[in-house]
C-alpha cells in the first residue's frame, strides 16, 4: 500500500486537529493506494458531528466550511489542499440519489453499510496509515479485481440509488473491476429507477465511463474500458435509460478513441445519425452547450468528410477544433473510404497556411467589399454572402487567395446577385 498521501503533513494536521478522536480515510483514497494509481479526491470520515468538527478545527490552520451539513458533510482546508469529511451515517432511501433520512453512527461499522461496493468501504485511520480496516470484503474484492456490494444481496444496496447502477459500470470502465452476475442482476432489475435520477447526475457518470480509458493509464487491464462499461449498461437494461433507441454497435469504434474527450466519443456513437440527433440527446443529459455544439458541428464535418461529394469549405466551415475531432473520429473506425487521407490533407493544407481556415483570412475583408458595394451602388447587406462565397471558393480550389483576383471574383458576384433579382 502506498501510504505516501496518507502521511501528507496537511493529512496529519487534520489528524492532530481531532484531539485523539479519530478520523478515517475512505473510499478512493484508501482503493487507490492499495492498487498504487493515483487519489484524486480525499475522503475522510468519523463519529463527529459537523458542529463539533468545527469547534476542534477552531485556532489551527484548517479552515472547516459546511458544504452539506444537514448531511453531516464539511469541507477541510489545509495549506492549499482539501479533505471532505462525513459523519458516520445510516442512511434511508425512496429509490432517489439523495437519502431521505440521514441518522449519524458513531462506529464505522455502521457507516462502512450505508456505502455503494465493498471495496470504496475500506477505511484507514490518519494516525496509523499502514492499517486497512475492512468489515464487507472489500480486500478480497480488490485482490480478486471484483465489484460486489458491502452487502452479500445486492438488492439491498442497489434498491436504494439508481445511480449506483452507473457507478457499478464505471468502476468496471475506470479500475478493471468486473461486477458480479448478482450485481448486474440486481442492477437490471431496478433499472427503472435511473428514470428518477437527475440528468446532470448521469451526465457525470457517463462522461466517466467514457474517458476511463485515460483515467489510470498506468493500469492494466484486460478488456478495453469503455466498451466494457457500456456493454455492462446494455446488458442491465440502462443503455436505453441514456441513448433511446440507439444502436449499441458502434460502441466497439471507442476502443481506438483515446484521444477523443466524452464529446467526440458521443459523436462517434452517433455517427449513423444526424447532428441534430446528437445534439438532442447531449441537450436531454444537460452537456453544456459548447460541448453540445462542439461534438455536433464534429458529426457535421465527419459526415462531410465521408461523403464522396462534399467539399473542402464543407469540412472546415467549423473551424479547426471540428476538422481535429473528426479526423480522430476517422482514425477510430478505420474506414476503408478515402475519407481520413482527404481530410489529412485539407489539415495539412491549412497548417501550412495554402488555405484560409476562416474570413478572417481571406486577402480582402469586409472594408474591401464596402468600397466596392458603394462603388456598384448596390446594398451593403449583400458583403457577409459574397464574402462567405469567396472563401468557399479558395477553399474548394477554384480561386487563388490573391486580392486582386478576390475582388473581380467579388465584383462578379456583386452583379450576378443584382441581375438575378432584375
Amino acid at each position: 500500500m502506498d501510504q505516501t498521501l496518507l502521511r501528507a503533513p496537511w493529512l496529519q494536521a487534520i489528524a492532530r486537529a481531532f484531539s485523539g478522536n479519530a478520523v478515517y480515510a475512505v473510499g478512493g483514497a484508501v482503493r487507490n493506494a492499495l492498487m498504487g494509481i493515483p487519489v484524486s479526491d480525499v475522503d475522510l470520515c468519523g463519529k463527529q458531528r459537523p458542529e463539533e468538527v468545527q469547534k476542534q478545527c477552531e485556532g489551527t490552520e484548517i479552515t472547516v466550511r459546511l458544504r452539506a451539513a444537514h448531511f453531516g458533510t464539511v469541507e477541510l482546508h489545509v495549506d492549499g489542499h482539501m479533505a471532505e469529511y462525513t459523519t458516520f451515517r445510516r442512511d434511508s432511501y425512496r429509490g432517489g440519489h439523495q437519502p431521505t433520512q440521514v441518522r449519524f453512527a458513531d462506529t464505522v461499522e455502521e457507516d462502512a453499510l450505508r456505502r455503494d461496493f465493498s471495496v470504496n468501504a475500506l477505511y484507514t485511520p490518519l494516525t496509523e496509515p499502514a492499517l486497512v480496516i475492512d468489515l464487507v470484503g472489500g480486500l478480497l474484492h480488490l485482490r480478486q479485481r471484483v465489484l460486489h456490494t458491502v452487502t452479500s444481496d445486492p438488492d439491498r444496496v442497489m434498491k436504494d440509488d439508481g445511480l449506483r447502477i452507473l457507478r457499478a459500470a464505471r468502476f468496471q470502465a475506470e479500475l478493471g473491476f468486473t461486477p458480479t452476475d448478482a450485481v448486474l442482476e440486481s442492477a437490471r432489475k431496478y433499472v427503472n429507477l435511473l428514470n428518477g435520477i437527475a440528468a446532470e447526475r448521469k451526465r457525470d457518470e457517463l462522461t466517466k465511463i467514457l474517458e476511463s480509458d485515460t483515467k489510470y493509464p498506468s493500469l492494466k487491464r484486460d478488456v478495453p474500458p469503455v466498451s466494457a462499461g457500456l456493454a455492462t449498461l446494455v446488458r442491465v437494461g440502462a443503455w436505453e435509460k441514456l441513448f433511446g433507441t440507439l444502436s449499441p454497435e458502434g460502441i466497439a469504434a471507442l476502443n481506438n478513441a483515446q484521444t477523443l474527450n466524452a464529446g467526440g466519443k458521443l459523436a462517434l456513437l452517433y455517427r449513423q445519425e444526424t447532428p441534430d440527433v446528437l445534439f438532442i440527446a447531449m441537450t436531454a443529459l444537460r452537456f453544456s452547450k459548447r460541448a453540445t455544439a462542439d461534438a455536433a458541428e464534429a458529426l457535421a464535418v465527419f459526415h462531410t468528410l465521408t461523403h464522396q461529394r462534399g467539399e473542402a469549405a464543407d469540412a472546415l466551415r467549423f473551424g479547426l477544433p471540428a476538422l481535429y475531432t473528426a479526423i480522430d473520429m476517422l482514425k477510430a473506425v478505420d474506414s476503408d473510404t478515402a475519407a481520413l487521407p482527404r481530410a489529412e490533407a485539407l489539415l495539412q493544407k491549412v497548417q501550412q497556411n495554402r488555405l484560409p481556415r476562416s474570413l478572417k483570412e481571406l486577402a480582402v475583408g469586409g472594408e474591401d467589399l464596402l468600397k466596392l458595394s458603394a462603388e456598384l451602388n448596390l446594398p451593403r447587406e449583400r458583403i457577409g454572402a459574397v464574402l462567405t462565397s469567396l472563401w468557399r471558393a479558395v477553399v474548394n480550389g477554384r480561386l487563388a487567395n490573391e486580392r486582386d483576383a478576390l475582388l473581380e471574383q467579388a465584383r462578379r458576384d456583386f452583379v450576378d446577385s443584382q441581375n438575378s433579382e432584375c
